[in-house]
């Protein structure tokens, strides 16, 4: 999701105008509503005391970006299995001087060789199938490898409190369940989460939030959200969830 629909422009611009100042430079790189929830998160001390950021789904670098603009002094860690997308992901890392390290990789539940589905536009890209494809949209297929968070940050420096962003079109059960070890140790997770059945067999927001549940996490923001034009009903929303567990170990 690359939204600008939760935050109303004249609260954005109020709350955040060196934000609004972002989008109108780096308009491939920001959603302004996303960027300015995330400042004002920050100085709200909302999110609080993280050590590292883990984007999963990481397609160009978008959300590495802003995450880079709020807390510059944070290692990110981005993983993304498009070997096209990924290339513009490494460019970016470099360009924009973001510390951490991007990694050509699907995460899931396990260790495997998975076939993902690319589209016109990259942000569409899954291991799913689209459910109201256009007849005319093309894709390709490709072979990437997937492993799991567990597996892949015994490897990184440690973490203590980390923040997890998820955007995986569908995939975030998966992830999550191959992330259990990681997310004791993870604070905040950031998840993309759809209220509409965008692809066949892809996790619905409930489900993701019972995941979440059953690792002490709890949602507490919505940072953005995507309605349906003529009905209004929420279609996509990138839900903040905290660690209950972190600070009270049960």
């Amino acid at each position: 999701m690359f939204l600008d629909n939760l935050l109303p422009g004249y609260m954005g611009m109020l709350a955040a105008p060196s934000k609004l100042l972002k989008r109108f430079c780096y308009k491939e790189m920001v959603s302004f509503g996303l960027l300015a929830n995330l400042h004002v998160m920050k100085r709200r001390q909302i999110i609080f005391g993280i050590d590292s950021i883990w984007d999963i789904g990481a397609n160009q670098g978008q959300f590495a970006f802003m995450a880079h603009c709020v807390w510059p002094q944070l290692p990110i860690y981005s993983f993304e299995p498009d070997p096209d997308s990924f290339a513009q992901l490494k460019r970016n890392f470099t360009k924009y001087a973001i510390p951490g390290q991007p990694h050509n990789i699907a995460l899931g539940a396990e260790q495997a060789s998975l076939e993902l589905r690319r589209y016109a536009n990259p942000v569409n890209n899954s291991f799913l199938n689209r459910q109201e494809q256009n007849e005319n949209e093309s894709y390709d297929k490709v072979i990437v490898d997937c492993s799991t968070l567990d597996n892949l940050h015994t490897a990184l420096p440690i973490t203590k409190a980390a923040f997890l962003k998820l955007d995986v079109q569908g995939f975030e059960l998966a992830v999550i369940k191959g992330s259990a070890e990681f997310l004791r140790h993870c604070r905040y997770v950031l998840a993309e989460v759809s209220f509409s059945s965008s692809y066949t067999n892809g996790a619905h927001a409930d489900e993701v939030m019972l995941a979440l549940r059953e690792h002490g996490f709890e949602c507490i923001h919505m940072l953005d959200l995507l309605r349906d034009k003529q009905t209004g009903h929420i279609l996509e929303a990138d839900m903040l969830f905290v660690n209950k567990r972190l600070d009270n170990p049960q």
